[in-house]
């Protein structure tokens, strides 16, 4: 699926294969022959030279599963939904906003353009609503919503600081206990770090939400490390207090964070994704009939049966 793909920096030299590979199925047939069947439905040469066209810096194999995933995604009137016009041009829009001025140079490196972004966000869209919607119709169980319950802890408000040396943050951390002058110099030293969060937060180091969640008003944390699992940088931290909270014992009042929760949960999960993929690939019957792409599905069907 595109969403897994966008790490990747593809490059022209991509387009030359597609064309041999196009070449390889237009040899012995006509550009009407068919590469894939479906409930429906059919994928010819002539589609895959079209797409190669409008794509000509991504693999041969991804044009096919994104040809197949936009026939399919959008028989599903639920899902063709999240992929309209006015939607298609809102994340454009967002997308060219966030990179300002590096837009054109963030396509390039996902071997995009300008005159191809749009109906690749499209076919993006449209495997994000099948994913969202079957996690809305089979995730959301007492179960899952247990399981989130369980660890969830919810908003609070705290001076996060971080120091690049234990000694630098065990000064800090003296300093700011030592009195009430300490204290108020601290914060006010560290107003920009003073945020809230919860337990969901992806800015605020596990181990530092863990110290936080015993702490009192008022209270300092202990010096915290943290290590970066990417940079292998380690950071430390000191955390006051200033209000904290109980989530009590009624999991409806945080129905709507839970199912966050697990949604994103779900999106991360790839075994989960493959299956959903897979059981689309299997209501609408898709057949690759070119024998050069028979393993072009496998890695959802292989996925998800080994989950079971």
């Amino acid at each position: 699926m595109k969403h897994k793909k966008l790490g990747l920096v593809l490059t022209t030299a991509l387009a030359g294969a597609a064309l041999v590979t196009l070449s390889a199925c237009s040899s012995s047939s006509s550009t009407g022959a068919s590469i894939i069947t479906m409930k429906g439905d059919t994928i010819q040469v002539s589609d895959l030279y079209n797409e190669a066209k409008t794509f000509p810096n991504l693999p041969t194999t991804t044009l096919l599963q994104d040809i197949t995933f936009d026939k399919i995604f959008s028989k599903e009137k639920d899902i063709a939904s999240a992929a309209t016009d006015t939607k298609v041009n809102d994340q454009y829009n967002k997308l060219k906003s966030q990179y300002g001025s590096q837009f054109d140079s963030a396509l390039q490196q996902q071997g995009l353009t300008e005159q191809n972004i749009k109906p690749y966000l499209k076919t993006q869209l449209l495997e994000q609503a099948a994913i969202e919607n079957d996690i809305a119709k089979t995730q959301y169980t007492t179960a899952n919503l247990k399981s989130a319950w369980s660890t969830y802890h919810p908003d609070v408000t705290a001076y996060v600081v971080s120091e690049t040396s234990k000694d630098a943050a065990t000064k800090a951390l003296a300093a700011a206990k030592k009195d009430a002058a300490g204290k108020a110099s601290f914060e006010k030293t560290n107003a920009s770090s003073k945020t809230t969060f919860d337990s969901t937060s992806t800015t605020v180091p596990a181990e530092v939400q863990t110290a936080a969640w015993n702490l009192k008003n008022g209270e300092f944390s202990s010096v915290i490390e943290s290590t970066d699992s990417s940079t292998g940088a380690t950071t430390y931290y000191i955390v006051e207090m200033v209000k904290t909270s109980d989530k009590g014992t009624d999991m409806n009042k945080y129905k709507s964070k839970l199912q966050d929760i697990i949604k994103t949960q779900k999106e991360q999960d790839t075994t989960y994704v493959s299956g959903v993929i897979a059981s689309y690939l299997k209501k609408y019957n898709v057949t690759v009939k070119e024998s050069s792409f028979s393993t072009l599905f496998q890695q959802f069907t292989q996925t998800s049966s080994s989950s079971n």
